[in-house]
Order: C-alpha cells, then structure tokens, then sequence
C-alpha cells in the first residue's frame, strides 16, 4: 500500500540550546522550543516535557526507558504475558502496564529491561528482540523508549519462586499473569477499575 505522505523540509533545526526554561523538576524540565514552520516561515512556540540527566547530544536523542514486553512459555500451558498494575498520580487511578523503567547512567535497554523484569516481577529472562526507538508522546516530550521482548521460562532454577525488589516509589505495584489468547477480554472486563 502506498500513502501520499508529504514531508516538509525543515531549512533550521530546532535549537534546543536556547531552549527557555519553563519548570524544573527532580526528574523532568519543562521548556519552551522555537521551530521554524516550513509552510509559512513564521516562528513558532511548542512546550516540551524533557527528562533530566539525558544523556542525549545535539546531534543524537539518548533512549531514555524500556518497556517490557515479557512471555511466560511453560510446556502444555497457553504462553502468558506479564503485566504490572500501579498506581499513577498524575491520573489518580491504578493502570495497566508493561514491566518498565528508567535505563540509568552507562547501561544498554537490554541490561536496563532484564534489570528492571527482575525488579518489577522477580522473574529472569530471556531477550528474543528488541524495537527501535518510540516517542509515545511526541506532542508532549522527546522521550524515547525502546520495547525489548523476552520470554521467561517458569521452570528454570531462578524463577521457581520470583521476589520483585521494589523501590520505595513503588508501594503500589503488582503483577499480573494473563493468557495471550484471552488478553483482549481480560483488558476489556477491567475498564472500569484501571486505564
């Protein structure tokens, strides 16, 4: 299928070295860009949420998360994915999630996701892929994440009985197993408690 996509050309890259200061958080910065609209040569504003302590560089964004996109294949059982449920201020309600978290300072996504599956679900796994990077929220941040699939066997010496290793932060977080095939009924039967 072919799509008549029309890409402008951006003649000024975004200066971010000027970027205005809007707020300043412990873990993210607010700020106030200008680009160039290519159609008009007008100069715009744009509000963008960046976390600090990146280690992007002008001409390269750092990856700053991982989500976790983990199966748990047992012999003659359906395979089942991990997720997590917590609580999220910002909306004031529990969401279902991926296993996830923060890649820290001198780390790759890879160590960062078998880290953080072993922190949030006390399981230890196996990496079988890994995406190129994704903004969620490319009208709010320049955040990039990347999703590293794994695959978890229950039967291996580490896994016998998971302990998670939760940070104070994350009083509220819990697992859950679900079967692929009923992923989408079991999602769809909690809308009322969860996002």
């Amino acid at each position: 299928m072919e799509y008549d996509i029309k890409f402008h050309k951006i003649d000024k890259s975004i200066d971010n070295d000027n970027a205005k200061k809007l707020g300043n958080g412990h873990w993210l910065e607010l700020q106030e860009i200008e680009y160039i609209d290519p159609s008009t040569k007008i100069t715009r504003k744009w509000e963008v949420c960046k976390r600090k302590g990146s280690t992007a560089t002008k001409d390269k964004k750092s990856i700053d998360a991982v989500d976790i996109h983990a199966i748990i294949r047992e012999a003659n059982k359906p395979p089942q994915i991990i997720l997590v449920i917590q609580f999220r201020p910002p909306i004031g309600r529990y969401c279902i999630e991926f296993p996830s978290g923060l890649i820290d300072e001198n780390e790759t996504p890879e160590t960062a996701a078998l880290r953080e599956l072993q922190e949030e679900t006390g399981y230890y796994g196996q990496i079988i892929g890994i995406s190129e990077p994704i903004c969620y929220e490319p009208g709010l941040t320049d955040s990039l994440t990347k999703i590293v699939d794994m695959e978890i066997d229950p039967t291996s010496i580490e896994n016998i009985n998971p302990k998670k290793r939760l940070e104070d932060d994350e009083w509220s977080l819990q697992t859950i197993q679900i079967p692929l095939d009923d992923l989408y009924d079991t999602l769809q039967s909690q809308n009322d408690f969860f996002y």
